[in-house]
């Protein structure tokens, strides 16, 4: 497994950069932006633990959930999923005190909020168009287009993709040893 804190500054942003590139661009392309995110990640840190079987399970927990926009961004649930591959509780030890993920995950929260201004799908598009478009109906779908929706998402995925990455390199989160 890679130690990535140990790279030299100009390879570590090189990761990051990649990362953030890949995340954007997955999302600006196909959306879906928990797999976006964590395609970034999978690209830019092959042996961390992100497989493509999990970028395939965390599909339903975009747009909100089930794109339904209420719920949490996908973009940061893929950051949330990020840190609990490196900090979360494994079924061999579910007694066991695993805080420091899910306070790990509530400074993302918190990073996230001060960009964002909430961490819910619905209020992240309002507030990066001024108003969130139901892109499962066609006005909505249209005025999500109109307002380059797929770029502003695309924005909070590399936002949350940026974040993640660099507690890779800075190795706060180290690749899981199976």
């Amino acid at each position: 497994m890679t130690d990535y804190s140990k790279l030299t500054p100009e390879m570590k942003e090189a990761l990051v950069v990649k990362a953030k590139n890949v995340g954007y661009s997955t999302e600006t392309l196909y959306g879906n932006c928990i797999q976006s995110t964590l395609h970034g990640i999978y690209r830019a840190f092959p042996d961390f633990g992100i497989t493509e079987d999990m970028i395939r399970a965390s599909f339903g927990l975009a747009g909100g959930c089930g794109c339904c926009l209420d719920g949490t961004c996908g973009a940061l649930n893929g950051a949330a999923w990020v840190i609990s591959v490196a900090k979360g509780r494994p079924l061999s030890d579910l007694g066991g005190n695993y805080e420091e993920g899910h306070a790990m995950v509530r400074d993302v929260i918190e990073t996230f909020k001060k960009e964002y201004g909430s961490i819910l799908c619905r209020d992240v598009l309002a507030h990066n168009m001024g108003e969130a478009y139901d892109w499962k109906t066609p006005e909505g779908d249209q005025g999500y287009m109109e307002h380059f929706g797929t770029h502003h998402c695309a924005t909070a995925v590399s936002f949350c993709t940026e974040i993640v990455a660099r507690m890779i390199v800075d190795g706060i989160l180290k690749p899981v040893e199976k």
